[in-house]
């Protein structure tokens, strides 16, 4: 079953920051105007794909240099809870998804 995309209507925090992990690019973005331009369903991984389109490791990708462009708040803002109920079923369906 494939993985529900996150929107940007789900971005709970006011400002989107896209850094790059090998280039040093980095951008804020101003998630209410991110809504008025794209709208609230557009998948944040869409956005991020738009954004990096200018770069040229996206576009040519070679074995060694890749485009690193990601927004770190977002491993935390969908990361389970740990005190929350279900966490460590949640954990085990992740490990087995990744087994596969």
């Amino acid at each position: 079953m494939p993985e529900k995309l996150r929107t940007l209507a789900e971005f709970t925090l006011p400002h989107m920051i896209l850094t790059c992990s090998h280039c040093g690019r980095r951008g804020r973005y101003n998630v209410a105007r991110l809504i008025e331009a794209h709208g609230a369903d557009l998948p944040i991984r869409d956005f991020i794909n738009t954004i990096g389109r200018s770069c040229h490791r996206r576009r040519h990708p070679t074995k060694w240099h890749r485009c690193g462009l990601g927004c770190d708040a977002l491993i935390y803002m969908f990361m389970p809870k740990p005190a929350a109920d279900g966490y460590a079923e949640e954990i085990e369906h992740q490990r087995e998804h990744i087994a596969r």
